[in-house]
């Protein structure tokens, strides 16, 4: 009986993670500015880039883990 709440708990937290990388995704492509340090609008485009891609990076494996967790048995 236990076993079961576990699952539907760790089932919650995984739609969580893939909701909140979903969410944050498109609103970071709706807002980009947010991704601009302050003064820094014209010189730092590798910054950006770089800053850009550790994040994708990291709502990858936000979402992945939150897949994991969906998928896994037992």
């Amino acid at each position: 009986m236990q076993g079961g709440m576990f699952m539907e708990n760790r089932s919650v937290v995984a739609y969580i993670l893939i909701f909140l990388s979903l969410a944050l995704s498109i609103y970071l492509f709706v807002s980009p500015s947010l991704l601009v340090p302050k003064g820094y609008e014209l010189a730092i485009d590798g910054y950006l880039i770089s800053r850009t891609l550790v994040m994708i990076f990291t709502l990858y494996l936000v979402s992945r883990l939150g897949y994991t967790l969906l998928n896994k048995k037992g």
